[in-house]
């Protein structure tokens, strides 16, 4: 329902995100948290101004970027209102 405009390639060490990149195309079949992959540096990598050294393990994660809503006005405009949820005390 939505344009997929990039992937975005989270890394993360003991849960914490240290940094990301962004990809043209998502490399793995699963994405997200589900798609979570334990992976090995192959280089220096420099996330913010920290460097992390080959050799490093890291958990990667890839999530799509979306863009915006496809279809009709008609049809936006339902998808929206059925995306809402009700809450009952």
């Amino acid at each position: 329902m939505y344009e997929i405009n990039n992937y975005t390639k989270d890394y993360y060490i003991n849960k914490k995100r240290i940094g990301y990149e962004i990809l043209e195309t998502p490399g793995r079949d699963v994405m997200g948290y589900t798609g979570r992959r334990l992976e090995i540096l192959e280089c220096d990598t420099k996330f913010k101004k920290k460097l992390y050294k080959k050799g490093t393990e890291v958990y990667t994660e890839v999530s799509p970027i979306c863009g915006k809503l496809l279809g009709t006005r008609e049809e936006k405009i339902q998808l929206l209102y059925k995306s809402k949820q009700i809450f009952t005390k």
